[in-house]
């Protein structure tokens, strides 16, 4: 599986990289350049990988195949977790607070209720295990 995605990104990239640079600014009638202009099919595919890329992770984590699970140590789960919040946090840039109130149209939340949310659950998690923590040991965390 993983060789028949750097196949096809290899492909992809050899694709792009034989267009020409102002070829990627005319128009495209490809479903999904939606109106736009050439370079907007690959502007989808990136975010349409995005959004297939958390669903990965969730199938991962519904069957309990997370890295980490293994008893990772500390320092490699700290780089999972800055390299995830700065992926949330990159897929806020140039976000008005209208767009983070608006719902999408099929409904759900709305940006700013799924950012709380990740936010609540995290505190929530990281308190309880600060306070099992304090609870077992009779210690108080350095943090608190």
């Amino acid at each position: 599986m993983i060789r028949q995605l750097q196949d096809a990104m290899n492909e992809t990239l050899d694709t792009l990289y034989d267009l020409p640079e102002d070829y990627l600014q005319q128009p495209c009638g490809h479903v999904c350049a939606r109106g736009g202009a050439a370079r907007d099919p690959l502007v989808h595919n990136i975010f349409h990988e995005k959004q297939h890329t958390g669903q990965v992770w969730n199938i991962r984590d519904e069957l309990r195949l997370l890295q980490g699970w293994d008893n990772a140590g500390l320092y490699p789960l700290l780089v999972d977790y800055y390299l995830s919040r700065a992926q949330l946090i990159s897929s806020l840039f140039g976000l008005t607070d209208d767009q983070l109130d608006t719902q999408p149209p099929q409904g759900g939340w709305t940006v700013r209720q799924t950012i709380e949310h990740a936010l609540g659950s995290e505190s929530r998690s990281i308190t309880a295990l600060k306070d099992e923590y304090e609870h077992s040991t009779g210690a108080v965390s350095p943090s608190g």
